[in-house]
């Protein structure tokens, strides 16, 4: 048996039930909500908490759109109020938060008015309170743990979503016209990256995924469900009972699945096929020394527009980082377009980067420069289009920076 001097890494992962009020509801449009008329699969918080010495670090996946801290009540504010749940397992400061982005969860975004209701206030606080106690739970799990990683690939899964037509960059959903289209050229990210956390009987404790696709198959569609993210995590946890399965949204700004709002099929399929790739790349992971865990942030601040699309003040906001041995995850604001994640992963330090977008703060899209140029959907203007030009270049420097500090 492995001695505790000879793997200092600890890990312990939970999970807990967030499924809101169906007055709790479901973004329909540009600033339009509407109750949700069922539940077709519970919402989840799945949480792993890291230990190496003194360092303690809390990754939560929240199966919801995002999370806005106009939203929450602020952004410190709510994750102060998780730590108190937790009953102080964690500083504000160790506890990351990321969303799965799914579009038939709450809207969390705060793009329309259903965060000013009773009903979603009364939800936000009981939501810290469950998220805390998760946290709670996963330390009374911290157990011996090393660290494995493993990436395959999953093509066909999702499509670059911006199609250049002779009326401007239209979405892939609804289809345009074919005579219409010039070019449906762009770059996707089949990539799927998995740490797994395992104990001394090599068991995973817990599986971090990361992959590139917006969840939309049940898009507008008034049933709570967690779409392909939730199916995902639901099929690896029935195969590595107790294992907690977070899914990790990559750079999918611009990335689509092939059909949207095609219902609970779709997310069922794509969710299955997501998981046999992670087995695949499970099964070719590779164990990796870790010897200390790191967490850097920075906060930077980004050019920005308002939602009428004129300049405005700069966007505060921040991205962090954690690393492991050779690893390095990066935790990145908002939605950033494909492009971005590609660029941070090929110029990272780490053999092994995974980009993880949505985290900790929702600020709408991160296009590219190039976007700007060419319009589009997700350059608003509009409550989702809250950079301006030059956010690119901001966020791939500072994401750099994180995994890079010392």
């Amino acid at each position: 048996m492995t001695h505790s001097d000879d793997m200092p890494l600890r890990a312990g992962a939970s999970r807990a039930d967030i499924t809101p009020p169906l007055d709790v509801g479901i973004l329909m449009g540009q600033g339009r909500w509407a109750p949700f008329e069922g539940v077709r699969l519970p919402l989840q918080a799945r949480t792993l908490l890291l230990e190496c010495g003194a360092q303690r670090v809390a990754l939560v996946s929240l199966e919801i759109l995002g999370i806005s801290g106009l939203a929450f009540g602020g952004r410190e504010a709510f994750k102060a109020s998780i730590c108190d749940a937790s009953d102080g397992t964690v500083r504000p400061g160790d506890l990351i938060l990321t969303a799965t982005h799914t579009h038939s969860g709450p809207e969390t975004m705060g793009l329309t008015d259903l965060y000013q209701t009773a009903a979603f206030k009364n939800w936000a606080k009981s939501l810290a309170e469950r998220i805390g106690e998760s946290v709670r739970q996963a330390a009374s799990r911290l157990s011996r743990a090393r660290l494995v990683l493993g990436s395959a690939s999953a093509p066909g899964l999702a499509i670059h979503r911006r199609i250049r037509t002779t009326e401007g960059v239209v979405l892939s959903h609804p289809p345009p016209a074919p005579e219409k289209v010039i070019s449906r050229e762009g770059p996707v990210d089949d990539s799927v990256l998995v740490e797994g956390l395992l104990d001394d009987d090599g068991r995973p404790i817990s599986l971090l995924v990361n992959a590139v696709c917006h969840p939309v198959h049940e898009m507008c569609i008034k049933f709570i469900s967690p779409d392909y993210p939730g199916e995902m995590s639901l099929a690896l946890e029935r195969s590595h009972p107790p294992a907690v399965a977070l899914f990790l949204s990559g750079c999918a700004g611009n990335i689509n699945p092939v059909l949207v709002s095609d219902g609970a099929e779709g997310s069922g399929s794509h969710g299955r096929e997501l998981a046999k790739v992670v087995e695949r790349a499970l099964g070719a992971a590779r164990p990796v020394e870790v010897h200390e865990v790191q967490l850097k942030r920075r906060s930077l601040a980004l050019p920005a527009r308002t939602g009428a699309g004129r300049p405005g003040a700069p966007l505060r906001t921040e991205i962090c980082a954690v690393r492991m041995g050779e690893a390095g995850l990066v935790f990145v604001p908002g939605e950033p377009f494909v492009e971005i994640g590609l660029t941070i992963r090929k110029a990272s330090p780490c053999a092994f980067t995974a980009v993880v977008a949505c985290a900790e703060d929702s600020i709408g899209y991160i296009p590219t420069d190039r976007a700007f140029d060419e319009g589009g959907y997700e350059l608003g203007p509009g409550r989702w289009a809250r950079v301006a030009r030059g956010s690119e270049e901001i966020v791939r420097r500072e994401a750099l920076a994180c995994l890079t500090a010392p």
